[in-house]
């Protein structure tokens, strides 16, 4: 008799350990979908950050463009205004008679080579500055856009695996889940069978 009466006993403490076992793996699972969702959250935000860091990059690449486009057109407007000034220049000097002098005119020709010559120059200069401002402006910070998009890719990398990983978690806590269930069932079974041998030896 105390043998019967100590196997349903057994099989109690066996059926409340499988139901905790079952509660700790929904609770686990829960903990697993929480992880999982703010992985796949954070992929999302990488993502967006990605693409908005390959905009600036682009952005960048456009914007130095622009600005170099801008000294080398300057650059050639200046030489073309100098260029305009030389022929001044010479055309006035023509009118100059050998031997002769003529303070004014002279002083105009050697104002409009003088004008000639800066704006030749700085021509010159802004066109010499139009490639080390593009590298400057446009392409170092396209080249910066970049590595912050590369970043933000790998980010993006680890949190998509993180998701999947959560996801295999869950998945295996579902099959545990439902061994521990299948467990549950056949003990409450062998309890009940335990119980009616006993009620049928009384």
């Amino acid at each position: 008799m105390p043998q019967a009466i100590s196997n349903p006993s057994v099989t109690s403490f066996a059926t409340e350990l499988a139901e905790l076992l079952v509660q700790s793996e929904a609770v686990e699972s829960d903990s697993d979908r929480l992880q999982r969702s703010a992985a796949r959250a954070s992929f999302l935000e990488n993502a967006q950050h990605q693409v908005d860091s390959l905009r600036a990059a682009a952005k960048a690449t456009e914007t130095g463009a622009l600005i170099s486009g801008g000294l080398s057109a300057l650059g050639g407007l200046c030489e073309v205004g100098g260029a305009v000034f030389k022929y001044k220049a010479e055309m006035d000097s023509a009118g100059l008679c050998p031997g002769t002098v003529n303070a004014d005119l002279s002083r105009k020709v050697a104002g409009e080579m003088r004008d000639a010559n800066i704006l030749h120059a700085v021509g010159n200069g802004l066109s010499g500055l139009a490639a080390p401002t593009k590298s400057l402006v446009g392409d170092a910070t396209a080249m910066r856009d970049d590595a912050d998009a590369k970043r933000f890719e790998t980010l993006g990398e680890e949190a998509r695996w993180q998701a999947s990983d959560r996801s295999t978690a869950i998945d295996k806590r579902g099959e545990l889940g439902d061994k521990l269930l299948d467990l549950v069932q056949d003990l409450e079974q062998a309890q009940s069978a335990s119980a009616n041998a006993v009620i049928g030896r009384i």
